[in-house]
């Protein structure tokens, strides 16, 4: 009978360190979960704001250093210094554009070992003279990898995009 009680009382103990370590566990992880979530959202502003400025150093500093950039009718761009050396491109070629809109609505965002996936749809506007009343619109949809940085930021590893059902490209 003791030794009965005895193999209850440890089958006891291990349920409870188990079950111990579980929530200990389950508490790291939502707090890992909250922090990602965090530094996500502050890429997904960053992204906003530098897309509003036009500012091409500001977006080519949203992604790794080996990210790639897929966009409509266009070569893959690969590495931060050729998606920065295509942004002044685009910046010297249409020195005059403003940013008058830039809205992304994120469908689905999953976050696996420091790696989060995450597709959108956004909603984009420009003046093609800077002065406004020449605003364009289109609806596009995105397809987007991130990374964890060492620092616990997040950066673009992979975005690529095109037009949403039904849209073209405004002239």
């Amino acid at each position: 009978m003791r030794s009965v009680r005895k193999l209850g009382f440890s089958l006891v103990a291990i349920a409870c360190a188990v079950l111990l370590t579980a929530v200990g566990f389950a508490r790291r992880t939502v707090a890992a979960d909250e922090a990602a979530l965090h530094g996500i959202e502050k890429l997904h502003q960053q992204d906003i704001d530098a897309t509003l400025a036009h500012e091409p150093q500001a977006l080519a500093d949203l992604f790794t250093d080996d990210g790639v950039l897929l966009e409509p009718d266009a070569a893959p761009i690969i590495g931060k210094a050729a998606i920065l050396a295509a942004n002044q491109r685009d910046k010297a070629q249409h020195p005059q554009v403003k940013i008058v809109g830039y809205k992304p609505d994120i469908k689905d965002l999953q976050i696996v070992d420091g790696v989060a996936y995450e597709w959108d749809y956004f909603d984009a506007s420009f003046s093609e003279s800077g002065k406004g009343d020449d605003v364009k619109k289109f609806r596009a949809k995105a397809l987007r990898v991130l990374k964890r940085q060492p620092d616990g930021s997040w950066k673009f590893a992979r975005v690529m995009w095109n037009l949403a059902e039904g849209q073209t490209l405004p002239k």
